[in-house]
């Protein structure tokens, strides 16, 4: 990643604002607000995620995660298992053991099927950690990787059997479409989703998918899936060659409308080519068009309703942000601002764009500075800040991040599923922050750490203990960062010998310890053909 020129902040503004999804109030509770909301809930005991996976010649599917559980609620040890399982629902191999070390984890379907794989395999895993403390959230913090010769795709816990009657009656308080990912004009590549059921088997059920353009036009088609057995996992091409001629080179995007139910229904949506060998995937996200739940800006001169920040890339890369059609409010308007790692601001707009609510906008953030003077911006990134502001907005706004080659249109992007940061008053008065990245460590992995914040003017610096942490042992590397408002920090794997070394030519975590509540970050792996994946930190 030599060519990163800063960080992007974009800021919107709102005027006016069916998957089975749980309101608002019910997320809250479920994280940092749960004793403030003074609410009762059930303790969770169980934390789960249930992944398609995919093998061949050319593909390898690895799942990994970190025994952060030690580290973020010092418990003694976790117990944890596994199961894999066909494409009808077979266990094939399951093992069970108990964690006790904070280290990296790493989880090879092709190793788990070495010496049986006869032909590519299609099935899924699905993982269970349980303790006797609460756990909080039911997700894990696992990454699915998918692994082929010119590059990597990953995305975290898409999917994953429900615990009981509660937790699916919780999850499941209104029911609205899956939709949130990009469809790729590349030739030879498709849409897809996948996704494996839970413990009942599913009855006559159906897709009603839409498939949008970026005219805004769209066309409907219906997908019969029949009976889905229990565990079963189904693999759902979304387009045939014929039907991308609709989106007339450029790209789209899709709503899907569905009646499954027993496992939380987030689909492992992306695309991948005929041949199933490369993939960029992501996860889908509620349309919430019909969910009229808001967020309140109290003090909007203090404020901005929510934030956006990404990175910019100086040459080698473009930046560009994904808008779909599935916001409750009926426009934005958009400012934005540039950082320099320092935090230097570079430049703003406070009105960069409007946009309506029902249509899809792919917006390319390098354009937008080509007309801004930077010959004395030394560094290879800036951040980009993007500013939202309105009255009412909503509590719910989902875009995607595209980080793709500069120099190669039909090399994969990324396609980063991730929320804005809304306003909310209680993370003012948050001393710390822990939050934690892998490191894939196949062919140029990266990432970049930024410190912003709904704020209109600045907050504080942040002093951060970065630890790296490897699949051999519990041991780690520690290191002091500093990054002031509105600052950055970008790390480069292959630019470290003593952490690349540490490793040893496998994956590895990264977690972050810090006295500022709004540190976050992106991590990628990028190769030599262009190819992009990339996510949030946890």
């Amino acid at each position: 990643m030599k060519n990163i020129l800063g960080l992007f902040f974009l800021r919107i503004s709102s005027t006016n604002i069916g998957t089975k999804m749980k309101n608002y109030k019910e997320h809250l509770r479920s994280i940092s607000t749960i004793k403030k909301l003074n609410e009762k809930r059930s303790k969770v005991l169980r934390a789960s995620a249930i992944f398609p996976c995919f093998t061949n010649k050319d593909l390898d599917t690895r799942i990994l995660f970190l025994g952060y559980w030690m580290l973020k609620k010092n418990l003694p040890y976790i117990k944890f298992s596994y199961k894999l399982r066909d494409k009808m629902g077979k266990i094939l191999k399951e093992k069970t053991q108990i964690l006790t070390e904070t280290k990296s984890y790493s989880i090879s379907i092709k190793q788990l099927l070495l010496n049986t794989l006869k032909d590519n395999f299609f099935g899924s895993i699905e993982l269970e950690f349980f303790s006797k403390n609460d756990l909080i959230f039911p997700f894990p913090a696992c990454v699915i990787s998918l692994d082929y010769k010119q590059g990597s795709s990953f995305v975290h816990t898409v999917g994953r059997v429900y615990n009981n009657s509660e937790d699916e009656k919780n999850n499941s308080k209104f029911k609205v479409p899956e939709a949130g990912f990009d469809i790729l004009p590349n030739k030879n590549f498709y849409p897809f989703i996948s996704f494996v059921n839970g413990k009942r088997k599913l009855l006559n059920q159906k897709l009603q998918v839409k498939i949008i353009n970026f005219k805004n036009q769209s066309f409907t088609k219906l997908i019969n899936l029949k009976n889905i057995k229990p565990y079963e996992t189904k693999f759902i091409s979304l387009m045939d060659s014929n039907q991308k001629q609709f989106l007339e080179g450029q790209k789209g995007t899709a709503i899907i409308k569905h009646n499954l139910s027993g496992f939380y229904p987030r689909f492992l949506s992306g695309n991948c080519n005929d041949t199933q060998n490369k993939f960029s995937i992501t996860h889908s996200y509620y349309d919430t068009k019909q969910i009229k739940e808001f967020s309140i800006n109290e003090d909007k001169k203090k404020f901005h309703d929510a934030t956006l920040t990404v990175p910019i890339f100086k040459n080698k890369f473009l930046t560009e942000i994904s808008l779909y059609p599935i916001y409750c409010s009926t426009k934005f308007d958009i400012g934005i601002e540039f950082f320099s790692p320092e935090g230097k601001k570079i430049y703003s707009k406070n009105k960069f764009i409007r946009l309506k609510r029902n249509d899809v906008n792919f917006i390319n953030l390098n354009n937008q500075i080509k007309n801004i003077h930077l010959k004395k911006i030394k560094e290879k990134y800036c951040l980009a800040k993007i500013n939202f502001s309105g009255k009412p907005f909503p509590s719910r706004l989902k875009f995607g991040l595209n980080i793709k080659a500069k120099n190669n249109p039909n090399a994969l992007a990324s396609n980063v599923c991730f929320n804005a940061q809304l306003v909310n008053k209680n993370n003012l008065s948050k001393k710390t922050r822990f939050c934690w990245t892998p490191l894939l460590n196949k062919k140029n992995s990266s990432f970049i750490i930024y410190n912003t914040s709904f704020l209109k003017k600045t907050f504080r610096p942040a002093n951060i203990m970065m630890n790296v942490w490897r699949e051999q042992d519990k041991k780690s590397i520690s290191k002091n960062l500093k990054l002031n408002d509105n600052g950055s920090y970008f790390f480069d794997l292959n630019k470290n010998k003593k952490i690349k070394n540490f490793l040893k030519n496998r994956s590895g975590w990264v977690t972050f310890k810090s006295d500022n509540p709004f540190i976050q970050g992106y991590y990628l792996e990028s190769s030599k053909q262009g190819n992009v994946g990339a996510d949030h930190f946890f």
